[in-house]
């Protein structure tokens, strides 16, 4: 336990704690360190946390259209 806790130390001052981040998922605890080239990145994964908010935001977007009668 106590090599991971100096390993995410070192992790988080070498990155920089501006690219570490929370998972925009609500259901989520994860934290992860933002690697993409923007530093824009929300999710832990589009595996798991990517794909349901991206799905959940298309179905919402489906039946917003379906009640408007588009």
């Amino acid at each position: 336990m106590r090599d991971s806790a100096r390993s995410a130390a070192e992790l988080l001052s070498e990155m920089g704690e501006s690219r570490v981040r929370e998972c925009a998922r609500p259901e989520c605890t994860r934290i992860f360190v933002d690697r993409s080239r923007g530093g824009k990145r929300q999710w832990c994964g589009m595996e798991e946390c990517g794909n349901r908010i991206k799905a959940a935001n298309y179905r919402s977007r489906k039946s917003r259209l379906t009640a408007t009668g588009v």
